[in-house]
């Protein structure tokens, strides 16, 4: 066969293999008359439903709109099921996940190695679904009129276990100059902190991204020449609930943050916050967070966002196997946009109903 047969060929196997994924996930939905789907006009695709129970799901305040709204829209059609959710943050949901107590964990990062030998103790067999894509939104009062862009090692010097005590922007100046940093100097402004805390996912992953990227000489700095933190300081206004740090951004003229994308951008559409600019190095490009940045990893600080399914309870409870069904649909993905996050690519999307449609276990990611 010559190259072009070739490729035809691999071309007809993926359109096969993701056509039978989507009726593997259409299948699952449509498979218990008893539930009923909302549909793409505000109805539902079955005038009743006989699908009843009631659970909890708890985890990230990142991933927390595109799940709320879609049991919000799951509840409507199917009455007879009660869906609570709640967002204490990515940590606090992963111990309640693996301690059995919820059947469902959104994440903003991957469960870490700790929480998933807590859910293997418990003998929880979990599936791990991709959700969306996400950018870390830096963040600052309306009114502050001195800083428009920094870059990872600017951020660094502001936020990182180094800069304990620093209340002054331009207090940081000094570290940019001892670990050798080309930045520009920050301006001689009141510095106030507000942002998640240890037990979101947010903030592990903007420690990830920056502070960890800075110790590794993401930035181009000399790491052997100096020592790097490698942790976010402890003092600074600190929240699990991304409204009070948006009330301490918009509250602070020289304030400085960071949140999920979705709170920052509904934060700056209401004049309660300006998203600030954002560059991987010193001399680079300044990037602002928007739902195409974010997508195509031009804006440096994207992740993706994360649901964790108990699988013995979706096999046990029909009206959570439903609402996953729901949540996993092309219908309810629209949710994610919906609530201004960006989805997968096709690829990634493709995959992610795969999982939930064989039920596969495990880190898949």
């Amino acid at each position: 066969m010559n190259a072009e047969g070739t490729s035809l060929l691999r071309l007809l196997v993926l359109g096969l293999s993701l056509a039978l994924i989507a009726v593997l996930v259409n299948d699952r939905v449509t498979s218990d008359s008893s539930a009923a789907t909302p549909s793409t006009d505000g109805g539902t695709a079955v005038a009743t439903s006989t699908l009843t129970g009631e659970f909890l799901i708890s985890g990230s305040s990142t991933v927390f709109p595109i799940v709320n709204k879609q049991a919000e829209e799951f509840g409507a059609a199917n009455p007879g099921v009660a869906i609570a959710v709640e967002g204490p943050g990515s940590g606090d949901g992963a111990r309640l996940f693996c301690a059995g107590d919820v059947p469902i964990g959104n994440a903003s990062r991957q469960y870490k190695a700790a929480e998933l030998e807590e859910c293997a103790a418990n003998g929880i067999e979990f599936i791990e679904l991709r959700r969306a894509i996400d950018g870390i939104s830096v963040i600052t009062s309306v009114e502050n009129d001195a800083v428009e862009c920094l870059s990872f090692d600017q951020l660094y010097a502001l936020t990182s276990d180094a800069a304990i005590g620093i209340k002054n922007w331009s207090e940081a100046n000094a570290l940019l100059a001892e670990i050798g940093s080309p930045a520009e100097e920050l301006p001689d402004a009141k510095l106030d902190i507000y942002a998640p805390g240890e037990e979101s996912g947010t903030f592990d992953s903007f420690v990830e991204i920056v502070i960890e990227g800075v110790a590794k000489g993401k930035t181009g700095l000399d790491t052997e020449a100096n020592e790097f933190a490698d942790h976010a300081r402890p003092d600074y206004n600190s929240s699990p609930d991304d409204n009070i740090v948006i009330a301490g951004i918009s509250g602070n003229r020289y304030s400085l943050g960071w949140v999920g994308f979705a709170f920052a951008k509904e934060a700056a559409e209401a004049g309660q916050a300006k998203l600030v600019q954002v560059r991987q190095q010193a001399d680079g490009e300044c990037v602002s967070p928007t739902p195409e940045s974010i997508a195509s990893a031009e804006f440096p600080i994207a992740r993706f966002l994360y649901t964790y399914i108990n699988a013995g309870v979706a096999e046990s409870e029909p009206a959570v196997a439903a609402f996953v069904d729901y949540m996993m649909s092309d219908i309810g993905l629209e949710s994610v946009t919906a609530a201004g996050y960006v989805q997968l690519n096709d690829e990634d999307q493709a995959k992610a109903q795969g999982l939930w449609a064989t039920r596969t276990t495990g880190i898949q990611w």
